[in-house]
């Protein structure tokens, strides 16, 4: 008897679904929002028409062209997101992101963004669950270029150097006395002082490889205080070239790898 094939499953893409428009009071009072939440920050925006595509969409999205001021960080290419991720970009690459620099000896003026809003399910796939990309309220971002030409990707940089092994001590030239061996063993064991933690290198004695990896670490660390989920490449072979960003609310937890 032939084996009867098992059936398809049907994929449940979101851009599929029946598309309902927003309803003006809606747009109307997310404009309102999103104006009040940019007071204050040095941004380069244009606001979007409301998007709605099957369960896709923003009632107010804007494009991020550029963020921040002395210096300005520009965003390549522009990013298409809501104004709750905007702000908190702005609050992250200023407060930690430029401080991080510092350590490079550079500023950042420009990100790369692979991704921002688009009608999609988690990893593009046919039955996952939505994305935060659909909601413009997520962004990639894998690369940062410095003021004096210097880039540091994620890619490249995330993974910390080998540490340079430690030349091997210089030959007792006094022979020592023979003794008993397993006694001695024991001896060491009772009494040595447990290895002090390894101390972190200051950054002036950091190799450039070294001085990057700590940057890209310690901004993608830092991000969890600000975005409610940071995932990099320790996350999944996914997120290997870039860390995803989002501001999707969860009950109790924010999501950090």
């Amino acid at each position: 008897m032939a084996e009867v094939p098992a059936p398809e499953t049907k994929p449940n893409l979101p851009g599929d679904q029946l598309t309902l428009p927003w309803q003006s009071p809606k747009v109307n009072a997310e404009l309102a929002a999103c104006a009040k939440m940019l007071e204050g920050v040095a941004i380069d925006y244009e606001q979007l028409p409301a998007i709605r595509h099957g369960l896709c969409g923003a009632p107010a999205p804007i494009l991020v062209k550029s963020i921040g001021a002395d210096p300005t960080v520009a965003i390549e290419p522009p990013a298409t997101m809501n104004c709750t991720l905007a702000a908190k970009l702005d609050a992250w690459l200023k407060d930690t992101v430029q401080p991080a620099a510092a350590a490079l000896g550079s500023p950042v003026v420009k990100i790369h963004n692979i991704s921002s809003y688009k009608c999609r399910n988690r990893y593009n796939g046919a039955n996952t669950r939505i994305s935060e990309h659909a909601f413009a309220n997520a962004l990639d971002v894998s690369e940062f270029d410095l003021a004096s030409g210097e880039r540091v990707t994620v890619l490249d940089n995330w993974r910390r150097p080998a540490p340079t092994p430690a030349p091997p001590p210089p030959p007792d030239p006094k022979p020592k006395p023979e003794a008993d061996i397993s006694l001695t063993k024991v001896k060491v064991e009772q009494t040595a002082p447990p290895a002090p933690p390894p101390v972190a290198k200051p950054p002036m004695e950091m190799t450039v490889a070294e001085r990057k990896s700590a940057f890209v670490h310690e901004i993608h660390d830092d991000a969890c205080k600000t975005f409610n989920t940071v995932l990099g490449p320790d996350a999944n072979e996914a997120h290997r070239n870039h860390f995803h960003l989002d501001m999707k609310v969860r009950r109790y937890v924010k999501i950090c790898e």
